[in-house]
């Protein structure tokens, strides 16, 4: 009887402490705004690839006297090639031109650039989701003007 005591107290307490982080977790509508945002701005820039979400916790943008930079982060489910051949294919209509490309195993890097900024994607395929990491930013002024 006293096992059973103690096992529904740990459960009760771990069904709490899971209600408690799921309410800290509620977002304001400011922060779905400066969310929705960032996304749309790296979408009119950027292919975003379908049906993955963006982390915003693990996601920064940085914009300041013309200098623009962010690491924005989706996840999802994909193979690594299939993702790959999207990015090759999708990103020099965006204006974008590969500098290289890195493919192992169930990983990928992808560098590419336009005449005033540089973009680096990587994807990460894990056993239960994909990781979809995208590093943008503005070339310093002395590298696109010449």
């Amino acid at each position: 009887m006293r096992r059973f005591k103690v096992l529904m107290a740990v459960l009760v307490m771990a069904l709490t402490m899971g209600c408690a982080s799921l309410s800290k977790n509620k977002e304001t509508p400011k922060e779905v705004k400066k969310k929705v945002d960032v996304v749309q701005r790296l979408a009119n820039n950027i292919p975003l690839y379908p049906k993955f979400k963006y982390q915003p916790d693990k996601s920064f943008f940085f914009e300041s006297n013309g200098v623009k930079a962010g690491v924005m982060v989706f996840q999802g489910k994909s193979k690594v090639g299939d993702m790959v051949n999207f990015y090759k294919q999708e990103m020099p209509g965006y204006g974008w031109t590969l500098v290289s490309a890195y493919q192992y195993s169930n990983q990928a890097l992808l560098d590419f650039t336009a005449p005033d900024k540089t973009c680096q994607i990587s994807v990460e395929e894990k056993p239960f989701n994909t990781i979809l990491t995208i590093r943008t930013g503005t070339k310093e002024p002395e590298t696109y003007t010449k």
